[in-house]
């Protein structure tokens, strides 16, 4: 502190969390200051060089794509929710009474940041808000079931061009993350828990000051310890980069390009500027479901006159979107969403870089609410791209509560079951292009495009199981088989396991638990190599997640009364985990061709439920 109130700054505010191993201290210093680090002078500013300072960071903010509003058109009159949230949005202040917010979302404010904002710059919260409600509203989705809680974490700032939202300039990011968690889980002094019922914790927030390099970022830790700490999952957004320079080309030759070419010429550009385009902090947590986002809306929106469509109209990963890796090489971004569209102006002079934007009130992007209260916009990044996969989470969560009804299960649990479920979901879309990027750092393990919410068809059963297991240890899944696959024909297994690991920040291998399973075995054939990444890829460095596809046409020799087995395997590092059992979930499903008319839902049903009623208490 004395060093920087040497300097002609003032401290605003002070962390320490032992837990983390963070100490921070957030500071106002002269413009002379940072104008002699501009300048690489280092050796002359006395705060840099003591040895007690380890990093010297700016905070900030990642801006969406956003184009102009236009007044809704039609009635709103679809069901209200009930029950209590189970969704929260960390975010802006929303405009709650928006008409298509009311009596959808409700607002926990104890830091009273409303009072900051005008109902103009309720922007980033309700637009978050407007998904996590209503999905894209140009895809014409019902309504969440549950009301949204939002806790605003962010207020307009002067420092900002049009007063963009950021976190409040007097708050240390670890700090506030974890006082927030306290006030939503735990009772206090000052009253019980705000929020018991939340198992899904939304962050569409990034710092293009801090995107990850090799050295976790203390907004990671934190939500890695908080997330394992109170049995949530944290859904993060992958980051924004809404300019792509091209050299050595220029946007005449991207504008040029027709088609998949244009595409490629697109996604050559961004692999020579995967440096630039790194995700953002805190999108490598390691425990947090991380979301990329894919270049597609439903808005009608054509390119035309000076606005290019950067991939012309064919399926591509955003232009937008950040890429990974994430910690020690581990898959990040987890999964992709829609992301929304974004065009670009190609003018009279060819420019080295194109700036992403949203260009009309009718799109392209998502649709979503936007002050005041009668308007929608168009918007387009991975901030909403995440809101979207929270959505799916918070259905997905009344999925395990209504199949776990009669049985008990803890918090990490369900949270590992719907991280599960949500990686389950993923797909590689064969028309979706991403090379030259290598797909674990630019997909994921692929793009949400099941919600399991909506059931299964008869020629498909997924089964969700849940438990805990200790270090060394190893568990033996069983999945019962139908009659009917003696037949040469396609089927596809596919086994997703899930997690919350404690984290040491001390070691470099940060996360204690390291669970996986083994290729599936019992009265199936043997499986080849996996379709996708193979297990080295989704179980490398720190992942917390495990997403395997086996495709074949080999016959079953087998059926009722058989098995399917997954084995899943524990062990410990990064300083052990001192006796813990680790929850988890793993979903594995059997799908066959709809051709060879077996109905195998029904069949491992049948059996499921045998099993579990002459199951000894």
């Amino acid at each position: 502190m004395a060093l920087v109130e040497q300097a002609g700054g003032r401290v605003a505010a002070v962390a320490v969390i032992d837990q983390i191993g963070f100490h921070g201290l957030k500071c106002e210093v002269p413009t002379a200051l940072l104008r002699e680090l501009a300048a690489g002078n280092f050796d002359g500013v006395r705060l840099v060089r003591s040895a007690n300072v380890m990093y010297l960071r700016i905070t900030g903010q990642a801006l969406p794509i956003v184009g102009p509003s236009i007044e809704i058109s039609e009635e709103i009159d679809d069901p209200l929710p009930g029950g209590d949230p189970v969704l929260c949005l960390l975010d802006g202040v929303p405009m709650a009474n928006h008409v298509l917010l009311r009596d959808r979302v409700t607002v926990y404010d104890p830091d009273d940041l409303t009072q900051l904002a005008t109902v103009g710059e309720r922007r980033h919260g309700t637009w978050t808000a407007s998904i996590a409600v209503w999905g894209d509203r140009g895809s014409k989705q019902v309504p969440a079931a549950r009301p949204v809680l939002v806790r605003p974490v962010l207020v307009p700032s002067d420092e900002t061009a049009d007063r963009t939202e950021e976190l409040p300039s007097n708050e240390l990011v670890p700090d506030l993350m974890w006082r927030v968690f306290r006030e939503l889980f735990e009772d206090g002094p000052s009253g019980p828990a705000a929020a018991p019922a939340v198992a899904i914790v939304n962050i569409s927030v990034g710092d293009p000051a801090v995107p990850f390099e090799t050295v976790l970022s203390s907004w990671a830790r934190i939500l890695d310890w908080l997330s394992y700490e109170y049995g949530v999952l944290v859904v993060i957004s992958a980051g924004n980069h809404g300019k792509l320079t091209l050299s050595p080309m220029v946007s005449a030759d991207l504008t040029g390009a027709a088609g998949t070419n244009r595409r490629q010429v697109l996604l050559e550009a961004i692999d020579r500027r995967q440096n630039e385009r790194r995700l953002l902090a805190p999108a490598e947590s390691v425990n947090a479901i991380t979301v990329g986002a894919t270049h597609d809306d439903d808005s009608n929106a054509v390119a035309q006159g000076y606005l290019v469509d950067p991939t012309d109209g064919y399926p591509s990963i955003s232009p937008v979107t950040a890429t990974g890796s994430g910690y020690r090489r581990s898959v990040k971004p987890d999964v992709l969403a829609r992301g929304g569209r974004a065009f670009y102006v190609d003018g009279a002079t060819a420019q080295e870089v194109i700036t992403l934007r949203g260009l009309s009130a009718l799109g392209p992007g998502l649709k979503v609410a936007t002050p005041p209260g009668l308007n929608e916009t168009h918007v387009a990044g991975t901030s909403f791209a995440a809101a979207l996969v929270s959505r799916q989470a918070a259905r997905l969560h009344d999925v395990v509560e209504e199949i776990t009804a009669r049985t008990p299960l803890t918090r990490r649990q369900r949270a590992a079951a719907i991280k599960a479920l949500l990686v389950h979901g993923t797909a590689w879309p064969p028309d979706l292009a991403y090379d030259p990027l290598s797909p674990e750092i630019a997909i994921g393990n692929g793009v949400v495009s099941r919600d399991y919410a909506d059931g299964c068809a008869s020629n498909e059963a997924v089964i969700l199981y849940l438990g805990s297991i200790g270090a060394a240890e190893e568990q033996e899944l069983l999945f019962p088989l139908p009659d009917g696959l003696n037949v040469r024909e396609t089927k596809r297994i596919d086994a997703t396991l899930a997690w919350l690991t404690p984290v040491n920040w001390r070691s470099r291998q940060y996360r204690c638990a390291s669970l996986s399973f083994v290729t599936p075995g019992g009265a199936i054939p043997t499986l080849g190599k996996p379709a996708g990444h193979p297990s080295a890829v989704t179980t490398r460095g720190a992942a917390t997640v495990q997403h395997q596809t086996w495709e074949l046409e080999k016959t079953f020799a087998s059926g009722q009364g058989s098995d399917m087995n997954i084995r899943v395997k524990c062990y410990e590092q990064a300083g052990g985990l001192g006796g813990r059992a680790v929850d988890f979930a793993v979903a594995v499903s059997l799908w066959v061709a709809p051709t060879i008319n077996v109905d195998v839902y029904s069949q491992v049903r049948d059996q499921v439920a045998a099993r579990v009623a002459v199951r000894p208490q």
